[in-house]
């Protein structure tokens, strides 16, 4: 769109985390730009970076901010009156105070974005982000503004792609509640030749997560004779977590694993493994600060 290129990233189902990038290209007489951009500009790149996953600005109610907009206009009119100015004719002051309202009442969506510091194209395509690419541009003015309007239309685009998944969430939950098709540890432990049995997700499950994933799911694929069928019962853990919102600690619990059934005495692997399942089961109970220490501790072992 409007020749922007998506570098990563699926449309689709967009993480949260947006990266955009503009390569800025030399002015044609050769002169320095001198404008306030240009110590943003790194090795020719200007990034901007948003995170909007665990963005949620507090906002007033509803009711609050009419009484607010009542107060300042009954303060406007009062200073007018006591000057007094006049109001004209044919100014309906209800009808200015129900559009105030409804103004105030619009929906605004903040931009949390910042300045990325990044001096390589291949740097910000290992980061695990959304990532767009916006063009070239000569000098750093056009590019500065196409970058800061960019993360408007992805945040709209991230929160609505939020309400539809959990619209869908809740009416798949609904569906299977009516129809009991909800599983706990005993029904999926129950099952001793495959790691999940037909049709098991993390929406359907109802049970203790880090029991299921401690006694079940890792000794299971630590277990499974040969790289196929290892292969193979991944994909379950893999569908069963389709709904899991940080697909990452999946795919670490994945690799650990693979090193683990290579060198079972690699102790950084198995490190990471124990810290990936304990933020999954932090996020599963909505434990977000608890999430937060244990992703740190990951990031410190710089794997």
């Amino acid at each position: 769109m409007l020749g922007i290129e998506q570098k990563k990233g699926n449309d689709d189902r967009l993480c949260g985390r947006m990266i955009a990038y503009a390569r800025i290209l030399p002015t044609p007489d050769a002169e320095e730009s001198n404008t306030p951009f240009d110590d943003m500009i790194k090795n020719g790149l200007l990034t901007l970076e948003g995170d909007f996953r665990k963005f949620n600005p507090t906002v007033p109610s509803r009711r609050r901010r009419n009484q607010v907009m009542d107060e300042r206009l009954n303060e406007l009119l009062e200073t007018m009156e006591e000057n007094g100015v006049e109001l004209p004719e044919n100014l309906d002051v209800e009808t200015v105070r129900d559009r105030l309202h409804e103004l105030s009442n619009m929906e605004v969506i903040p931009i949390p974005a910042r300045i990325g510091n990044f001096t390589k194209e291949e740097d910000i395509l290992k980061e695990e982000a959304d990532i767009y690419f916006v063009g070239e541009f000569i000098g750093a003015n056009q590019a500065h503004f196409c970058l800061t309007t960019l993360p408007i239309y992805y945040q709209a685009r991230y929160r609505e792609q939020t309400k539809k998944h959990e619209m869908e969430l809740l009416n798949d939950m609904l569906s299977q509640f009516e129809n009991g098709q909800f599983l706990d540890n005993d029904d999926i432990m129950s099952d001793t030749v495959e790691l999940f049995p037909e049709g098991a997700s993390l929406n359907t499950f109802v049970g203790d997560l880090g029991n299921l994933l401690n006694v079940k799911v890792i000794p299971f694929l630590l277990a499974c004779e040969s790289d196929e069928d290892y292969d193979r019962q991944v994909k379950l853990l893999y569908k069963f977590m389709k709904d899991y919102p940080e697909p990452l600690d999946v795919k670490r619990i994945d690799a650990s694993l693979r090193m683990l059934r290579e060198e079972g005495n690699n102790e950084l692997a198995r490190k990471v493994l124990e810290l990936s399942t304990k933020k999954i089961c932090a996020l599963y109970n909505e434990d977000a600060k608890s999430a937060e220490t244990f992703e740190a501790e990951i990031t410190s072992l710089k794997v």
